[in-house]
Order: C-alpha cells, then sequence, then structure tokens
C-alpha cells in the first residue's frame, strides 16, 4: 500500500508533458537543420503532411520520430522540391528539411518541418545512382545488351508499360500509321511505371517475356506522358541488372529530359519519347527493306553485267568451235571417201557371197517351215475337237450348270454364305435361289 505522506511528491501525466514541453522549448527554441530518411509519409483531406522519420546504421533504425507539413506550406515547399529534383518526397528518400522540435500533451514529441533542401536529396540520389552504376561495371554489364545485335527486321515487338499510359498509346498509334503500310505485331505486358512498386512490376514484365522468347525480336519500355517525377524507379539496381542481362535488345523511351537514368545507360538503345522508338522501330524496317531494294538492283546489275560477259565469251568460242567443225568436217569427209571406195569393193565381194550363203539358208529353212506346218495343223484339229467338248453349252447339255454369287463362280462351298443370292445359269436361263444352308465334304485323307 502506497504511503500517503509521499502524495504530495506526485504529479500528473498531463503535469509532466507540461514540463518536458517547457524544458524542449526552452532548449531548442529555433529551428535545426536535420537529416533523416522518410519511413512512411500521408497526407490527409486538409491537405497537412504528416510523415514517420527514422535514422538508420546498417539498414538498423536507431531513432525515429514524426513530422508535419502543415497545409499552408506543403504546396509551395513540394512543388519548389519537385522542380529542383524532379522527384516527390516518398519513402527511403533521404532529406536534409529545417524543422522545429515541439512537444504535445496528447500526441507527443514531432517535428514542424518549415523547410526542405533539395540539393541533399539531389546529392543523395546521386550518390546511390552513382553505386548502382558502379556495380554494374564492376558486373561487366553496362554494356552486355548493347553487344546483342538488332534483328534485321523488327516485327515482334513486346512492351512493357501502362496500358493507360498516353506514351503507349501515342507509340502503338505512330507505329500502326506508318506512311510505308509496314505491320507489327505488338503484344503489351502491362507494369507500374513509378512509385516505389514499379521496379519490381517491370522485373516480373521482363521475366514474362523471357518466359517466351522466341516470339519476340525485341523489348521496349515506354513511359511517356503525365508528370516528369518519380524516375527513380529506373535507376533501381535489380531492373538495370534485368535489363542488361536480357537476351533481346531492349530500347526505352521514358519520356524525360533529365540525365539520362540507369535504365537508359544498360539499354542497347535510349530515346527521349515513345513516339522517338516508334519513329526508330520503322527505321529500322525501312532499312531492311532498302537493303533488300539495293540488292536487288546489284544483283540485276550483276547479272546483267555476266550476261553481257557470257555473251561475248560464247561468240568467241562459237567462232573458234565452228572453225574446228569445218576443219573436222573436212578431214572426217577426206577419211569418208577413202573408206567408201574401200568398202564399195570389199562389199561387193561379201554381198555376192552372203547371197548365196543366203539362197542356200531359205530352201533349208522353207523345207523345216513346212514339216513344222503340217505338225501344227494336226494339233490345231486335235484343240479345236477339245475346246468343243468343253464349251459350257455343251457341257450345260450334258446336266451340267454354272453357280455365281454377287457375280463370282463357286468352285468351292466356302465362298458361299446362307443367305446369300445364288444364280444357276443353265442351257436355257437362269434361276435365283436363297442359300439357306452350306456342307462342305470333308476329303478322306486315307492313302
Amino acid at each position: 500500500m502506497i504511503n500517503q505522506s509521499f502524495s504530495s511528491q506526485f504529479i500528473t501525466l498531463y503535469d509532466l508533458n507540461v514540463l518536458i514541453r517547457e524544458v524542449i522549448g526552452d532548449n531548442f527554441p529555433e529551428y535545426l537543420w536535420i537529416v533523416a530518411e522518410i519511413a512512411g509519409i500521408r497526407e490527409n483531406q486538409n491537405g497537412h503532411c504528416y510523415l514517420d522519420l527514422v535514422d538508420k546504421n546498417e539498414e538498423k533504425i536507431i531513432a525515429q520520430a514524426r513530422a508535419n507539413i502543415w497545409a499552408y506550406n506543403y504546396r509551395t515547399l513540394i512543388q519548389t522540391f519537385e522542380k529542383a529534383t524532379g522527384e516527390t518526397l516518398k519513402k527511403g528518400m533521404k532529406i536534409l528539411f529545417n524543422a522545429q522540435v515541439q512537444y504535445h500533451e496528447v500526441y507527443g514529441l514531432s517535428l514542424n518541418i518549415r523547410d526542405i533542401d533539395p540539393t541533399y536529396s539531389t546529392g543523395e540520389m546521386a550518390r546511390k545512382k552513382k553505386e548502382v552504376i558502379e556495380r554494374l561495371i564492376r558486373e561487366g554489364l553496362m554494356e552486355a545488351n548493347k553487344a546483342l545485335l538488332l534483328p534485321l527486321v523488327p516485327q515482334r515487338i513486346a512492351i512493357i508499360s501502362s496500358p493507360t499510359a498516353a506514351g503507349y498509346g501515342d507509340f502503338c498509334t505512330h507505329l500502326q500509321e506508318n506512311p510505308f503500310k509496314y505491320q507489327f505485331s505488338l503484344s503489351l505486358f502491362p507494369a507500374l511505371m513509378q512509385g516505389e512498386e514499379a521496379a519490381e512490376s517491370m522485373v516480373m514484365a521482363l521475366q514474362q517475356i523471357q518466359s517466351q522468347l522466341n516470339n519476340f525480336d525485341l523489348v521496349i519500355i515506354i513511359r511517356g506522358g503525365g508528370s516528369q517525377v518519380d524516375l527513380s524507379c529506373f535507376d533501381n539496381y535489380t531492373l538495370a541488372a534485368e535489363v542488361a542481362r536480357f537476351p533481346l535488345p531492349v530500347i526505352t523511351g521514358i519520356g524525360h529530359e533529365r540525365d539520362d537514368t540507369v535504365v537508359d545507360m544498360v539499354a542497347h538503345t535510349k530515346k527521349k519519347t515513345p513516339t522517338a522508338v516508334a519513329e526508330f522501330v520503322i527505321s529500322g524496317a525501312r532499312m531492311f527493306e532498302e537493303n533488300v531494294q539495293k540488292l536487288e538492283r546489284t544483283l540485276a546489275r550483276s547479272t546483267e553485267r555476266l550476261l553481257d560477259n557470257s555473251q561475248h565469251e560464247i561468240k568467241a568460242k562459237m567462232e573458234i568451235f565452228s572453225h574446228l567443225i569445218r576443219e573436222n568436217l573436212t578431214q572426217a569427209y577426206n577419211r569418208y571417201q577413202l573408206s567408201t571406195i574401200k568398202l564399195s569393193s570389199v562389199s561387193r565381194y561379201f554381198i555376192n557371197h552372203s547371197l548365196h550363203e543366203l539362197h542356200l539358208l531359205f530352201q533349208k529353212e522353207a523345207a523345216i517351215f513346212q514339216q513344222k506346218i503340217t505338225i501344227a495343223t494336226g494339233k490345231h484339229s486335235l484343240f479345236e475337237q477339245a475346246i468343243r467338248h468343253f464349251d459350257p453349252e455343251n457341257l450345260m447339255k450334258r446336266g451340267f450348270s454354272i453357280a455365281r454369287v454377287e457375280g463370282v463362280i463357286l468352285t468351292r462351298v466356302n465362298q458361299v454364305h446362307p443367305g446369300q443370292t445364288m444364280v444357276t445359269h443353265l442351257i436355257d436361263g437362269t434361276i435365283n435361289s436363297i442359300v439357306e444352308e452350306c456342307h462342305e465334304q470333308k476329303r478322306s485323307t486315307d492313302v
């Protein structure tokens, strides 16, 4: 039980907080310049901005505090900051700000921010950007994507952009309405193009494209349109490394006029605007067409020259060939004349001798031929008698008939089945009958 004698020493919590406020007010009468990292930021409906600030040592939080920027000062301050840095205040950003230390009996300690020095944040962002670039250089990634060859004719294009971005629409319209009527296949892989989750969103889009790599010739990252703030996502190491390592050429059209982002630096080709990217793609297709046309003209000229040279060569060779032919024909004719004289003399001898032998051979063959005709005439008479004997009509007269099923002559029982129509031909007509049963007679195998 508490001793009542000490009750005069007790004070209320409110009194304590009032004392704290007075102590802080006495010791921090003026504004201080403070460096801290934004851990959280929100704007309420009245236009006031509230921040959660932290101080870290190797990513470990060693201090934290709340801060506010009142509405009457916030709009001017944020516009000045964005104009100077090209960025908006956001989570993870380190800032140098001028603030008054305040203590409220209910809300506790807070910092009332009056001004923010944009040059510090610019320097901090530049430092981080430099660290990312140096790391990419150490890992040999700065020129990796640039080393890839552009496709001969870019037609199948994977696009990473926000589907609602004005730059995306401008790019598609400019590409599809090109004056040369080139046809392009465009596939959109939606991603966030600003904010804390933008880098991760674009990395996921690149991974989706890589899973279907054979369907594309180029990858194009388009931002374009809208505000120029919040581009720090394009200085992200993970995104830049993914772009650098990507196996297809990556073209950027982020649409900003300030210094290049790291993604611009590692990409194969960087253009300022989405429309400029579209022009680049069209120029690639145009270059391919012009090269083809140039090759066609070169081939035509080469073919003409080849034909002209060939005609001259053929003409010269034909003259030589004609001379050789005339000479060979003359020699051949002379040899022919000599051969004809010799052949005429020899031929007369062989012809007379051959005619005599042929006469003897004809006499001998005539006798043999007459003998064979006599034998053949006898055999012919015997064949004629046999044919008349086995004529179907004569066989039918002796009681034989011919049975057919579906036009096929029956020679065995297994050729017909019950229910089929069998046509039996007799000497004076045919009989149609329905087969009811078939009985095959077993042949005796006894010897």
